[in-house]
């Protein structure tokens, strides 16, 4: 029996299986959960039936088995063995341990339309640029509507010609989201849904329109988009469980389930979500819309590892309590990665890209700086190399003098506060001071991705001492056509 809406929405944990399994030629008992709250993991227990010779797989302890667990349109292809009980002079009789997937029939097995489930997702809290969720009143007794209420929020997207995201958050979920109830740990808050809006049940020709794809292919769709969403939310979400459904022209069954599969994604805890971009300000439907140009991103490899190193400094140097070495060291480490591809590895141009690349080939240091003359411009006696690639990065996004932006001349002092905070040297610079610097870098992360991404709407202004939203300081008509 597949997991209910209601099973998982603020659950701490789910039953996905308790029935007779077998591993290898044994056969057993089964259960298998997942374990949303404090962190999500999925567990299993497998006990043999009867005192039976079989070839139970040798575990080792914490060990992968190749031997996978496989029930009634039910399988754990990878378990991790944390654990067995067996007679002193007999064999296993029980097993237990962990995985990170457990699907639902065939992971290749296709499907129409799939809703997720994602946890701690914070960003739908903050922002109140969503759509109203409708929650219908009905009288007692009845079904009798008498009308409606606020029920939630939600935004949706196209992603492409025939998909469409849909992220609903309800108010039960809200509540527990709000900081000021002090919640911890983490909870599935939001029902997304990837679908296909052409498709009317109530328009037959549609049903040929539809467009079906595997799990598989869903999973890795949504797994870009749990980047992205992350990104938003100050810390890591994903979906911890997907269901795929087939449409039919059969009127009695005109749905049903053909897939499913649950996941133990990283999940940032919410007491440990960083501050994020993100305001009450924010058109989150604004956001999605960039969508399709992070996948676009997310196909090029370079681009794939850059967005994992970039968010783990990120949500490093964002979250709260952190010193200003920490964050100061993780921001410098962001903006040079950024640096590189995007005026090396985006640059179509081959002469610019050839200087800006001596700019990072250390052996060519010398070079790069008769290169760029660099320290022998008026104003520009104190341009180091690296000072040189983040003054370009800043330039390349429209943050330029001549747009009256001062940002290139906190270069300098912003990378004496990144040696400071790596090397053993004490610098004249003031805390205060210090943090301001930091602050205006995390922000040009921002405005360097959200500009990459095609963002038009407000961010967090970072500079402000209270929360403050600004619209974008860069210039979207400097990207790339091809984006």
């Amino acid at each position: 029996m597949l997991p209910k809406e209601k099973d998982l929405i603020l659950k701490e944990k789910v039953k996905l299986y308790n029935n007779i399994a077998k591993i290898n030629d044994c056969e057993g008992r089964l259960l298998a959960e997942l374990e949303i709250y404090p962190v999500p993991r999925i567990i299993w227990e497998f006990e043999m039936l009867g005192n039976v010779q079989c070839n139970f797989p040798s575990l080792s302890f914490d060990s992968n088995t190749k031997s996978p667990l496989i029930g009634h349109c039910f399988s754990i292809e990878q378990p991790i063995c944390t654990g067995d009980s067996s007679n002193v002079v007999g064999p296993v009789r029980a097993s237990r341990g962990a995985t990170t997937q457990a699907v639902y029939g065939d992971i290749e097995n296709t499907a129409h339309i799939f809703i997720f489930y994602l946890p701690n997702t914070r960003f739908q809290y903050k922002s109140v640029r969503q759509e109203i969720l409708r929650k219908t009143l009905k009288e007692v007794g009845s079904d009798t509507e008498v009308g409606s209420e606020n029920g939630g929020r939600y935004v949706q997207s196209s992603v492409d010609d025939i998909w469409s995201i849909r992220l609903d958050i309800r108010t039960d979920a809200l509540n527990w989201l709000d900081p000021h109830n002090r919640n911890i740990g983490t909870l599935i808050t939001t029902i997304g849904t990837l679908s296909q809006p052409k498709y009317k049940d109530t328009d037959p020709e549609t049903f040929f329109q539809l467009q079906a794809i595997s799990l598989n292919n869903a999973l890795e769709r949504l797994k870009n988009l749990s980047w992205f969403l992350s990104y938003a939310n100050g810390g890591y979400i994903g979906p911890l469980f997907i269901e795929g459904y087939e449409y039919s022209q059969d009127r009695l069954h005109p749905i049903q389930t053909s897939c499913a599969v649950a996941l133990a994604f990283q999940t940032t805890p919410l007491e440990q979500l960083s501050s994020s971009w993100v305001t009450v300000d924010s058109d989150l439907k604004v956001y999605m819309e960039c969508f399709p140009a992070f996948e676009r991103m997310m196909q090029n490899p370079i681009w794939r590892e850059t967005i994992d190193f970039i968010l783990t400094q990120y949500f490093q140097a964002t979250r709260p309590g952190m010193t200003w070495q920490v964050v100061a060291s993780a921001i410098g480490a962001a903006l040079e990665r950024l640096s590189y591809v995007i005026l090396v590895e985006e640059e179509t141009n081959a002469t610019t890209k050839a200087a800006c690349e001596l700019l990072f080939d250390i052996k060519q240091s010398q070079t790069a700086k008769q290169h760029w003359n660099l320290g022998k411009k008026p104003g520009e006696e104190n341009i180091t190399v690296t000072g040189k690639r983040l003054r370009l990065l800043l330039e390349r996004i429209g943050l330029t003098k001549s747009k009256e932006y001062n940002d290139i001349d906190d270069v300098p002092s912003f990378l004496e506060v990144r040696n400071d905070a790596v090397h053993p040297r004490v610098g004249s610079t003031t805390i205060e001071q210090r943090w301001k610097l930091i602050k205006q870098a995390i922000q040009w992360i921002d405005e360097v991705l959200l500009w990459r991404l095609g963002y038009s709407s407000k961010y967090l202004d970072r500079t402000q001492q209270w929360e403050t939203s600004t619209l974008p300081r860069y210039d979207l008509s400097l990207r790339d056509s091809s984006w």
